[in-house]
């Protein structure tokens, strides 16, 4: 096939992929579903990649999007938010423990009903950090099929079940509403290009979260140092909202219906294990914490950083809070991961 024929094949994959997603976002949308842009984009594109359509998004695009967010995210730190970080270290002691006891049920699943291999075992029950352990897992001797699958279904069933049962359960009301729109083109610009110089340098050096993290960091900045007060309008933020949804829907590209039924059994009931241990974690949080249950919820909820966090705002919730308690256990993981899998699989060898 010619550059120029495999060239135009993926530029109507990404167009196709996109349009989609913006049609599957607009539906949610007028139904009136919590997320909906995210989640209607996601469950469109999973269809077509699970009919063998080829699908993908641009990973400019994809960086573009997530440059959005992060700045769109920073806007909304304020001196009044910082305040209330008094009550992230207990949260954030809460959450250590889930993680360990959400691995830890999520193995015992895995190892002895599941079957799976300890290194699979070990790389499928991280919640989150996909990027990371699939990396480690490579280099295991894990099944990375198996790995990326249980880890792309969690994902998947957090971005499109999460906010639909928090809406159900009335838990959406979020402390910190959205802010309204600020701020003239120029302000709006200035901000955007901030968000994009530091979300790329953050990409760059591979900061945990990447060019989402560093364009939040840039755009708190600015705004808590007085030097910002713009928004984004929402005709940049629906966009990237549909591109998040899409791009966790690419991730079933190549997936077949066999392969699918499989595994999928094994990675709900995996993800259900998980999923019910963190929440717990969370509501007990919430107890303690006397904070909002949902935001909770979603800050424990065992999913990829940039994913999460980014539904979380999404949702209404403070956005330095998902970040920091997301961004908290992306780096815990990245950390004590390979340590963990050194004693373990040396221990399991032993035997």
């Amino acid at each position: 096939m010619r550059p120029e024929d495999s060239r135009g094949r993926r530029a109507r994959a990404s167009l196709l992929t996109l349009a989609a997603g913006g049609l599957g976002g607009f539906a949610f949308h007028l139904l009136g579903l919590p997320a909906a842009w995210i989640s209607g984009a996601l469950l469109l594109t999973l269809a077509l990649a699970l009919a063998q359509v080829e699908v993908q998004v641009p990973k400019p695009i994809e960086i573009a999007s997530y440059i959005v967010l992060g700045t769109s995210m920073g806007t909304a730190l304020t001196p009044d938010l910082v305040a209330q970080a008094v009550t992230w270290p207990i949260s954030m002691a809460f959450l250590t423990v889930s993680v360990f006891c959400t691995m830890a049920g999520s193995m015992l699943y895995f190892r002895y009903l599941a079957r799976w291999s300890l290194e699979t075992a070990f790389y499928a029950s991280a919640p989150g950090a996909f990027s990371a352990v699939v990396g480690m897992a490579a280099e295991s001797g894990a099944d990375l099929r198996r790995v990326a699958f249980a880890q792309t279904v969690r994902l998947f069933l957090l971005v499109a079940a999460l906010p639909n049962i928090l809406g159900a359960t009335g838990l959406t009301t979020a402390q910190v509403a959205a802010p309204a729109q600020r701020g003239g083109v120029m302000e709006v610009a200035l901000l955007l290009l901030a968000g994009t110089v530091c979300g790329l340098l953050a990409g760059r050096v591979r900061m945990p979260g990447g060019v989402i993290v560093g364009a939040l960091l840039a755009s708190a900045g600015l705004h808590l140092a007085g030097l910002s007060t713009a928004t984004l309008p929402p005709a940049l933020l629906v966009p990237a909202f549909v591109v998040l949804g899409c791009n966790v829907g690419v991730r079933f590209r190549g997936t077949s219906l066999r392969t699918v039924r499989e595994m999928t059994v094994v990675s709900v009931v995996a993800f259900v294990v998980a999923a019910s241990i963190s929440a717990v974690f969370a509501l007990i949080a919430a107890v303690v914490t006397r904070d909002d249950p949902g935001k909770l919820l979603t800050a424990f909820a065992p999913g990829a950083l940039e994913a999460m966090t980014a539904l979380g705002f999404a949702l209404g919730y403070d956005p330095a809070f998902m970040s920091a308690h997301h961004l908290f256990r992306f780096a815990g993981l990245s950390v004590a991961l390979p340590l963990v899998a050194r004693l373990l699989f040396a221990v399991g060898k032993g035997r």
